[in-house]
This record gives C-alpha cells, sequence and structure tokens, in this order.
C-alpha cells in the first residue's frame, strides 16, 4: 500500500506495509487502545499514528467515528492499475481551528481496497475499466451496474470555458472595484490629512488593525505620503519622525525613499532612535550605504506599469537591486530589492504621469478600460486588456507528464500574442477523457506508458496521439514511420571484443574518494565545494545502436528512448558533466540528444562539456574537419553547452566559466593565458585527437569513414599534440583534465601520463581506469554499441587555486580585493568588509601570511576576516621567522594530526560521522571525541549545545550508552585486535562508569586554537607566538 500526501499540486509517496483489515468482532489490542484514547484526547493526531498502526481496522474505524479521518474520492486508476482513496486527514493548527490536508491511498488489489474501506465502495467512486473478475470480486455479492454508472468525477467539460469572462471573475472583478479600491481609497485620504506625527502615528495603528492590512502593506501608503510630501514638505518631516521612532522594519521603507526625495535628505532627517546606539548605527550605516550605491550607479534597476487586480489602482513600481560581495566577488542580489510604488485612481492620471509610454505595463486586468491605445507608446512588453470585438483564436494542449494529466487552453489575438490561458490538471485518466468529451486528438501521451493497460478506446478520439508505435499499433492509431539511415550505423570487431572483454569494468560502480582529506574534513562553509568538484562523465552513448536496439519504428520511440537515457543521465549529473564523443553518427540525432537533454536539465547549475567522437564526422564527407566542427559548435552554443575541439575550458567560480579557443591559446604566449587563468579552479584541455600515433587502428579502417583519410588524421593529431606540449607548464600549475575521445598514445608520441594531469577518454570500448593518487586515468565509462542502460560515473577534482603561485618569495603590498581572491581560491570561507591602511602579504618557501598596518604603525595578523594583534611593529621581524613559527607548529601537528585521522578513521568504519574541526571529532551530531592537543588524551561527550555536555570515561562508554548501533559495530571491530585507537587504556569496568556533567567551554577555545594551526594545511599562517617553544610539543596558548 502507498500514502500520498498532497501538498497543492504536488505531493509525497510513502511506502507503508498495508496489514489487512481485520473483522468487526476482533479483539482491539492495547497499544490500538492507547492510540485510541490518544486520538479521542486530541494528544495524537492522524498523520503521527505510528506506522504499524497506519491500517488497523478498529484505529481507522475510531478515526473515521471522531470525524479525523473522511474519505471521498476512491475507485480505479486504469492507468497504474492501483486502486485509490483519497482522504481529509483533520488536525488543528496552531491557532486551534480544525483544518483538513488531503492524503491518497493506493493499493495493488481490490481485496485490500475493500477491507480498507470496510465494503464502503459505491459512494463517490469511479471504476473506469475495471472488469471486477478478480477472485475475490467473484465472492462478493456486488451490484456491478451500479459500480460502473459513474464515469468520471468532473461536470464540467472543455466547452465550458472560452475567452469570456465567468461568473466568478465578474463578480470577483466588481467586489474588488467597489469594495476594496473604496476602502484603499478611503485609507490614503486618511493618511495624505496627516500633518502631525501623532496624527500619522494613530492612522497607522488603525490601520493595522483593519481588514485592508491583510491585503495591502502599509508601506504603500507610506510612498503615496511621501509622493505627496514632494508638494506638503512637512509630510516628509512627519514620515521621518515615524520611521525613525515606531516602524521597526524601516529598511526597505527608508531606503525606498531615497529613491522619491533626495537621499542625502532622507539619511539626514533617519534616526533610528528606538533602537539601541548599536542598532540605530547599523541602521543608519545601511541607508548611507545605499546611498552611495546609488551616486555611484552601483545598482540595477527596473520600472514596471501595471493594474492592480487586488485594488483596482494603477500602480508603477520601481526596484533596485544592488551588488554584494559574496566571498570577494561582486554579485548582483537578485533575491531582495528595494522597492517603490506610486499609485493612481484613475488611468489618465497613470498616463499623463508615464508621458503616453506604456511599455512594459502590464493591463490585463483593466477589463472594463475603454480607451484607443493606439494613442500610447506600445511594444511586446505591453500587455493589454482583452476588447469585446476582439477576434481571438484558441489552442489547446492535452498532455500527460509527471504523472499527471493536464489541458491547457490559450487564446490569442490577431498578432499571436496569448491574451488568456487556463490549464485543467486532472489526476485520473477518466477525468481527463470526460473534460475533453473524449476527443484526445493531437495529445502527447508518449510518457504515459499505462495507456497500454486500456482494455477499450471506445468513444476515445486519438488521432495524431503521441504515443510509441507499440501503443499505436494496439489501438490501430497511424503513426508516420522513422527510417534512419542504416549506413551510419556500424561496428568494428576490435571495438566490439574490447567491449565485450571489458563488460563487467563497464557495469562496475567505484567508491569517490577524494585525494585531498581536506574536502572531506573541512569546515561546513567548504561542503558545497565538495560536490561541485565532482565531474561526472560518459562516452561512446552511440545513440543510432540505442534506437535500432530498442526497435524503434516512429520519431515517438527515438524520442522516448533518448528521454530514458537523459533521465538516468541527469539523475547522476554532477555541476559538470563531460560526454566524450560518438553521441550519434547521424547528425538529427545528436541535435535532438542535445535540445532534450537541454530541456529536460532545465534552468539549473548543470554544465555540459561535449568533445566530437569519430562517429560524429561520418554523416559529413565532404565538409572539412573544421566546417563539421562549427556545425557541432553551433547547435552547442545554442543550448548552453560547450564544445571542446582543441580548446580550453575554464570554470573560475561557479557562474564565471568559458573558454579559450584554440587560435587565442596557439598566438598567446603562455605567460599571458597564465594570468588569464590566475583565479581558475578547473581547467580542460579538450579536443577529439585522433588517432594519427595508432598505426593498427585509424582511418585507413575506416573509422571516420570517407569524411577523414590517413593524412589528414595525422596532421589532426599533431595539431592537439603541439597545443598540449605548448600548455603543459602552464597546465599544471592548474587543476586540469585533459578531455579527449582517443586515448593519449593515439594523439601523442610519448604515451606517458602527466601526473598533475586527469586523462578522459572513450573511442577504444576497452574500459579501463587507473588511478594511484597520482596518475589518474579514467576510460571507464564507454557505453559501446550493445549496453542498453548508460549510468554516470564520477571523479573528484581538487578546488584549489592559488592566487599569489607566480609571486617569488618576499613581503608584497596587496590590496583588499587581492585577499579575498586569495582566500575564496584556499576554500577559505569567510566575511571581510573592512577598511584597509596597508595590507601585506609575505610568501616563504609556499607558505603565507598576512599582515595589516593600521595609520599609527600597529601589525595585526590575519585569520580569515579577523585581525589578531601583534606585538612587534617590523613586518620584516614576521617574515625571518615564519619559518621557525611554521615548524614549531607543523612538527608536533603533524603528529597529532594523524593521531586525530587514525581515530576519525576508526569511527567512519563502525558508521559514525570522523569528521575533524579543530580538536573534536564528530561522532554525530550530538557525540564528539575530543583529542587534547597538550598530552593526547581521548575525551569523549555527548552535547547538545556547547555548555551542556556529559563527559564519558571512553569512548566505548559513550557509544554503549549513547549510540547502540556504533557501539555494536566497534565490538564486532575490535574483536580479534590488540589494540584500536577508540579503546585507550581504561580500568577494568570504565565502560559502565556513569557519565559527569561538564559546562565548561574551555575545549572550545583549544579547539579554535588548533583550528587556526589546521589552516596550514592551506599553507597559510594565522596565528602566532610570541615566544617559539620547543618542537616536540604544540603551541598552546593559556
Amino acid at each position: 500500500m502507498v500514502y500520498i500526501y498532497y501538498t497543492g499540486i504536488e505531493y509525497i509517496r510513502k511506502e507503508v506495509c498495508y496489514l489487512k483489515a481485520v473483522s468487526k468482532s476482533a479483539k482491539v489490542s492495547p497499544d490500538a487502545k492507547r492510540i485510541i484514547k490518544e486520538l479521542k484526547s486530541g494528544e495524537l493526531e492522524v498523520r503521527n499514528v505510528p506506522e504499524e498502526f497506519a491500517l488497523d481496522s478498529n484505529v481507522v474505524k475510531a478515526e473515521r467515528k471522531l470525524g479525523l479521518r473522511k474519505s471521498g474520492h476512491r475507485g480505479f486508476d486504469v492507468i497504474t492499475q492501483t486502486f485509490f482513496v483519497e482522504e481529509d486527514w483533520f488536525h488543528k493548527d496552531l491557532s486551534g481551528n480544525l483544518v483538513s490536508r488531503l492524503h491518497k491511498m493506493t493499493f495493488d488489489s481490490f481485496e485490500e481496497y475493500y477491507g480498507f474501506l470496510d465494503g464502503d465502495i459505491y459512494e463517490d467512486a469511479c471504476y473506469y475499466q475495471y472488469a471486477f473478475e478478480d477472485e475475490f470480486s467473484k465472492n462478493l455479492n456486488l451490484d456491478i451496474d451500479r459500480l460502473k454508472k459513474v464515469k468520471s468525477f468532473v461536470t464540467e467539460t472543455v466547452d465550458d470555458y472560452s475567452c469570456e469572462r465567468s461568473q466568478d471573475e465578474i463578480e470577483l472583478y466588481e467586489h474588488c472595484e467597489k469594495t476594496n479600491k473604496k476602502c484603499v481609497k478611503q485609507w490614503l485620504d486618511k493618511f495624505i490629512a496627516c500633518d502631525t506625527y501623532e496624527q500619522f502615528r494613530k492612522v497607522c495603528s488603525n490601520y493595522e488593525k483593519s481588514t485592508v492590512s491583510q491585503y495591502k502593506r502599509v508601506e504603500f501608503f507610506f510612498f503615496q505620503y511621501a509622493f505627496d510630501a514632494q508638494c506638503h514638505k512637512k509630510h516628509l518631516d512627519v514620515l521621518m519622525e515615524y520611521l525613525s521612532k515606531d516602524y521597526y522594519f524601516g529598511g526597505n521603507a527608508v531606503q525606498g525613499l531615497c529613491l522619491i526625495h533626495t537621499p542625502e535628505v532622507i539619511l539626514d532627517k533617519y534616526d533610528f532612535s528606538q533602537a539601541s546606539v548599536a542598532t540605530n548605527r547599523k541602521r543608519k550605516k545601511e541607508v548611507k550605504d545605499f546611498v552611495e550605491d546609488l551616486k555611484n550607479q552601483d545598482i540595477e534597476m527596473t520600472v514596471v506599469g501595471y493594474f492592480d487586480k487586488v485594488t483596482h489602482f494603477y500602480c508603477e513600481e520601481t526596484k533596485v537591486y544592488r551588488y554584494y560581495n559574496n566571498q570577494g566577488r561582486k554579485t548582483l542580489n537578485r533575491w531582495g530589492s528595494v522597492y517603490v510604488c506610486r499609485a493612481f485612481e484613475t488611468f489618465d492620471e497613470f498616463i499623463k504621469y508615464r508621458n503616453g509610454n506604456l511599455k512594459n505595463c502590464d493591463l490585463s486586468g483593466a477589463i472594463d478600460l475603454d480607451v484607443d491605445f493606439s494613442k500610447y507608446m506600445t511594444d511586446d512588453t505591453t500587455k493589454l486588456p482583452i476588447r469585446e470585438d476582439e477576434n481571438l483564436s484558441c489552442k489547446v494542449l492535452k498532455v500527460y507528464k509527471n504523472g499527471k494529466f493536464a489541458v491547457c487552453q490559450f487564446w490569442s489575438n490577431e498578432d499571436k500574442e496569448i491574451v488568456k490561458q487556463q490549464v485543467h490538471r486532472f489526476s485520473y485518466f477518466f477525468d481527463f477523457v470526460a473534460f475533453l468529451k473524449g476527443d484526445l486528438s493531437g495529445a502527447d501521451l508518449l510518457f504515459c506508458t499505462g495507456m497500454k493497460n486500456l482494455s477499450n478506446i471506445d468513444g476515445i478520439n486519438l488521432n495524431d496521439v503521441k504515443m510509441t508505435s507499440e501503443v499505436c499499433e494496439q489501438f490501430n492509431v497511424q503513426y508516420k514511420s522513422y527510417d534512419y539511415d542504416k549506413k551510419l550505423i556500424g561496428e568494428f570487431p576490435v571495438v566490439e571484443k574490447n567491449e565485450e572483454e571489458t563488460a563487467l569494468i563497464l557495469q562496475s560502480s567505484r567508491e569517490i574518494v577524494s585525494s585531498d582529506s581536506s574536502m572531506l574534513f573541512g569546515s561546513f562553509g567548504n561542503m558545497f565545494l565538495w560536490d561541485s568538484n565532482r565531474i561526472s562523465y560518459i562516452s561512446d552513448l552511440h545513440l543510432m545502436h540505442r534506437i535500432k536496439n530498442a526497435g524503434c519504428k516512429s520519431k515517438e520511440d527515438v524520442i522516448f528512448t533518448i528521454h530514458k537515457i537523459i533521465d538516468d543521465i541527469l539523475a547522476e549529473s554532477t555541476s559538470l558533466t563531460l560526454i566524450g564523443g560518438d553521441v550519434s553518427s547521424e547528425f538529427s540525432i545528436f541535435e535532438l540528444f542535445v535540445k532534450m537533454l537541454r530541456k529536460l536539465a532545465g534552468s539549473g547549475r548543470r554544465d555540459f562539456v561535449f568533445v566530437l567522437g569519430n562517429h560524429e564526422l561520418w554523416d559529413f564527407p565532404g565538409l572539412s574537419v573544421d566546417e563539421i566542427v562549427d556545425k557541432y559548435r553551433t547547435v552547442l552554443k545554442e543550448n548552453g553547452m560547450y564544445l571542446l575541439h582543441n580548446d580550453l575550458f575554464y570554470r573560475n567560480e561557479s557562474d564565471d566559466m568559458g573558454i579559450i579557443p584554440y587560435d587565442e591559446l596557439i598566438q598567446s604566449d603562455n605567460q599571458a593565458i597564465l594570468e588569464k587563468l590566475r583565479c581558475t579552479r578547473l581547467v580542460i584541455l579538450g579536443g577529439l585527437g585522433f588517432s594519427g600515433y595508432n598505426e593498427e587502428f585509424n582511418a585507413n579502417d575506416g573509422v571516420y569513414r570517407a569524411t577523414v583519410d590517413r593524412n589528414t588524421e595525422i596532421q589532426e593529431s599533431k595539431k592537439f599534440e603541439q597545443l598540449y606540449d605548448k600548455l603543459t607548464d602552464v597546465l599544471a600549475k592548474k587543476h586540469t583534465i585533459i578531455f579527449t575521445h582517443t586515448q593519449k598514445k593515439d594523439w601523442c608520441v610519448n604515451a606517458n601520463c602527466h601526473d598533475n594531469f586527469v586523462y578522459v577518454s572513450g573511442h577504444t570500448h576497452r574500459n579501463m581506469f587507473f588511478d594511484d593518487g597520482v596518475k589518474r586515468i579514467y576510460a571507464d565509462n564507454q557505453i559501446g554499441y550493445r549496453n542498453e542502460s548508460p549510468h554516470l560515473k564520477s571523479f573528484l577534482m581538487d578546488g584549489e587555486y592559488d592566487y599569489f603561485e607566480d609571486y617569488e618569495d618576499g613581503i608584497y603590498e596587496i590590496t583588499s580585493q587581492e585577499y579575498q581572491d586569495f582566500s575564496r581560491g584556499k576554500n577559505i570561507s569567510m566575511a571581510f568588509n573592512r577598511q584597509v591602511n596597508i595590507l601585506y602579504m609575505l610568501k616563504k618557501n609556499g607558505y603565507y601570511c598576512f599582515i595589516h598596518k593600521t595609520k599609527t604603525g600597529s601589525l595585526s595578523m590575519l585569520n580569515g576576516g579577523a585581525l589578531k594583534k601583534l606585538n612587534a611593529k617590523d613586518v620584516n621581524y614576521y617574515y625571518d621567522n615564519m619559518d621557525s613559527m611554521i615548524a614549531s607548529i607543523e612538527t608536533p601537528l603533524k603528529k597529532y594530526t594523524a593521531y586525530q585521522e587514525s581515530i576519525a578513521d576508526e569511527i567512519s568504519k563502525i558508521g559514525g560521522s570522523g569528521r575533524i574541526h579543530g580538536c573534536i571529532i564528530d561522532i554525530d551530531y550530538y557525540n564528539h571525541v575530543y583529542v587534547n592537543p597538550v598530552d593526547m588524551t581521548v575525551r569523549s561527550y555527548w552535547a547538545s549545545d556547547i555548555i551542556n555536555k556529559l563527559v564519558y570515561p571512553n569512548v566505548p562508554a559513550l557509544l554503549k550508552n549513547e549510540c547502540p548501533e556504533l557501539y555494536a559495530n566497534y565490538l564486532k571491530l575490535i574483536e580479534g585486535e590488540k589494540s584500536n585507537p577508540l579503546a585507550v587504556k581504561q580500568t577494568k569496568n570504565e565502560v559502565s562508569l556513569l557519565p559527569q556533567e561538564y559546562l565548561e567551554t574551555d575545549i572550545y577555545k583549544a579547539s579554535r586554537e588548533i583550528k587556526k594551526m589546521q589552516k596550514l594545511n592551506s599553507n597559510v599562517l594565522t596565528t602566532w607566538y610570541d615566544i617559539i617553544p620547543e618542537r616536540n610539543e604544540l603551541p598552546y596558548k593559556n
């Protein structure tokens, strides 16, 4: 059985076990009695009943009797071949009001369904195309005619909807015109009439108690009062006094006034005296920063006009979007804005204010507006109300998508502009059919695989319906056959042999392991970088073989087959997916794949990088390689994807990526390229590669058909090889992927792989990978000719870059922006908005230190965005002693870190987290291990927060009491082991000792110090100890 919980249109499916309904005379268990008692008292809600009692017949009957569960629509869904019951489950909201939520249960058999309803199967039920021929049904005395009487739940049809206004729409419009508009006008007059602060405050207080405040915020009236203040100057003083003294949420309102009056005047009048001095200072700074942005035009502004369908006022709204510092990166905040709305009671006032300009205006809701719009300026952004005499055409779309049927009606004018639309959604096929009066012609039901379950189609028009050829043939529906060029499908014996021999490698999955432990045990802020550095890849999809093997007979069959492949790809894709050639030897199929991939991927941050394979060249005999590449590059670019053909792809940040083309790479010197890649997290050098150095399998064997001969193949390989050789020194300093269709030995005389590069390829269908932490080759996801279940594989790339990598050792003055760029490159999360005087960067033997110098000459060391004052005032002192300080921290820290990692590894083995942060290792959210940095002793504790802690004598004792499942795993782990990092020396029976309460926070202070030291993992020195201690113990501040 399945519960389906509806939330609006969306729903969540939750699998639960089905318990057959017991007879009426069944004995009520004690647990069921307790649950029923709690339901009666209100202690328990239906939705919180334990799963094992959710379908207990006695509990369900009690819920129905108490009015907590009410059954509605029920019946049989012919598409999914399941029985369903829709129910309202009632509970009390926070205000104590009884509210309901719609739930849906589904059953695989009529017997289960019948038992759940206790035989109540007649009312509000539809059994469209269910024959009642199962054994259980035959044994019941059912009234079949009555059961089959209801054909659907809907009472309206598509003919009941037109472009004309419905009675409900007319009544709503009239209510807004006569009531809402009148009330808003009355309140507007009350606000405008205020001449003193006291009067204004009283009106505001009364307004918040009114019903109008439920659909129109008070800021609307603030802005109208402010516009009036352009004529009545004292009104501005009244408004500013109120915003300063009484209006806590005044930020947007005050900043909005800067768009109406002189910004400096607003800033001068604003004094947030109702709050503390610090809060007042903060609020005034926010307004001051906004004024500064306006002055510098460091904003984005939009202005739109519209008819407010609630108040029936004509409005012009101005929105200002500001930039913010996103870890040193200037980013436009599209999610929040400062806005101002100016309202007009009549259209004449509105159009006069806008000087006859109706561009970017939506007046479609002003259905009674009768004016000659030809007198005004309009364009494609103008939406006008429908005229009664307008000749409109209606288009109806019928579709099945995401488990729902939908009918979309669009009414368009003579200019093909959509002036009205209506969408109707249906959960059940019988409602869909009834609403359309059986006319499903032209419907897109391609992905409604349950259509094959229909026993007959009497009364249903399926002309031109999109379905698979199998379903069309089942119902004798004609379809257009699809003929592909069989010449574009071919195999090579050596490739087939490779595919067969390595099929198990293709089907196997690999553990995703990062070579950088900080990626696994980094700070919370860096967790999001972990996924963005995971690269997914696939090659040799050979869609023509997929189409052939699937027996596709129609274009719809092809779309259906490709759609399934894309679904699998998107289900497993990361932020960046590599598609490594041989997608399709027919260009039209390649283009279809790309367009479908883009559409199904949506607008989310998922990017795709392609290289071509030899099969992509088959369809273009007579064209040059460059001409063919241009065709593929065009279709990929149109769909927001990247093609690499002797080009370099770079990704700086999640929203900053691009390609450096071949000509620029060849013509630029390496230093210029390196400068362009200064902030690059990932680089991909890609292309087909060709097989110029392969003497056994090449153009002479027809791998490119008639498109490329052996001489051209050799030239193309040398072209890529020369580019690779030129860029090797540059790319060795970056996180680089060499992405080609053919393997390296095919396009390079030196077959050895560079230790700093990751190589991804396909072509041979010999699936293999090699990754020893140094040499990394991923050629193990070549789908090939025969595999019908393509999946993605992935690997991790380090995500850091060194902004100052090309700087020699020394002391440099840098800017605040450069410091933020460096920190961002090291994945150090911080906020740094300080005004700096002089900022020094100290670089020595690969390590960095950042020191700020004030105007008075004092020095402070930077740790992210925090400053720690230093005693010495000579920056050279710190440069000279960097090596000694680093060694004093690093030598014992390595020993300490190794011990921590051994404990973390054991915690991971038994199913715990193992995340290290400072001195603390997480077992789970509440349970932790603390490793003392002074004497290396281990303490285990449970903590609900940083104050309340229970300290256990050792880790096993903690596990036994707080994590019994992990404790059982621990016992299995230590069987036969003489020692284990989790089981430090302990006295007899220490596991059974009671934990001790510990309220001090000193462990966190020590942990913060260690965390500073651990930043040496990023080669950044962020803490300084004036007395350098012996190197056999960690420096520690008391």
